[in-house]
């Protein structure tokens, strides 16, 4: 029996134009009903993904900033913020780095010097919490993931991601997420590891736990379930580590699954 479902959020459960299908209001409800968590796990921001599901905030966790970051009914259950000698160890290798974009993550607010992330986070798409600065130097509050926005002609996965893996393998944990993006926080912190701590809080197996993804910052929350989903349009490499292969994000793949699965069995 299902006690657990987690999904990742752009690519998976949200359209390509960043949209949920409005039956996700129906299927929360009949996971309440349930009692089944719903867990929605990304590297998005908490007001984002609070944003996202601002009519479901007492029964949706939050799982932020790739596992950096749980949120459950409102109040903070784990925060992971980096030191200043990590955090500067980082900066120098991304400043090294060229056509990229980098953001600074903090519980309230994500800080940019560049104005295009700038402009992108904060549009209706994302609603992110966002400030532009001149300097990070400027930033004071605890940061807890630093991301960067490739544009070069390679990509996230064939320029910025292997250079940094090589910088500061074995000093944090690192993986591509959406848009090109590359994703950075401490060591021992992923959307795997706040999976698992939730299932020993509810006393929840991965038996019981089902989860969809569609990139490589989803592999160890996949891990974490016996009813691991990799979206259709994954990477060959994220589908290895799921059991089980979804439709199409577009096509609301996610929320058929559920369905099928769970809402309308034994009906």
């Amino acid at each position: 029996m299902i006690k657990l479902i987690a999904s990742d959020m752009d690519g998976t459960l949200l359209k390509d134009n960043k949209e949920m299908d409005d039956e996700i209001d129906s299927v929360l409800e009949e996971l309440k009903k349930k009692q089944i968590h719903f867990v929605a796990a990304s590297g998005r921001q908490r007001n984002s993904l609070e944003k996202l599901f601002e009519k479901h905030l007492k029964d949706v966790t939050i799982v932020a900033e790739n596992g950096a970051y749980v949120v459950h009914n409102g109040k903070e259950l784990y925060a992971s913020c980096m030191s200043e000698e990590l955090i500067a160890l980082v900066l120098e290798q991304l400043y090294q780095l060229e056509n990229i974009g980098i953001l600074l993550c903090g519980k309230k607010y994500s800080y940019t010097n560049s104005v295009a992330l700038y402009e992108n986070l904060r549009s209706p798409k994302f609603h992110y919490n966002i400030v532009l600065v001149e300097n990070f130097s400027d930033v004071k509050e605890d940061i807890i993931k630093i991301s960067l926005s490739d544009t070069s002609a390679k990509g996230a996965s064939d320029y910025s991601f292997p250079l940094l893996e090589k910088a500061l393998t074995g000093k944090v944990e690192i993986a591509v997420s959406g848009f090109d993006c590359v994703d950075i926080v401490n060591k021992g912190v992923s959307k795997g590891t706040a999976i698992e701590a939730l299932q020993k809080m509810w006393n929840i197996t991965p038996e019981e736990t089902m989860a969809f993804g569609d990139n490589y910052n989803d592999v160890q929350m996949l891990q974490k379930a016996k009813y691991s989903f990799a979206m259709k349009r994954a990477d060959d490499g994220v589908k290895q580590y799921a059991n089980y292969i979804a439709g199409d994000n577009n096509e609301n793949a996610v929320i058929e699954e559920i369905k099928k699965s769970i809402i309308e069995v034994k009906k």
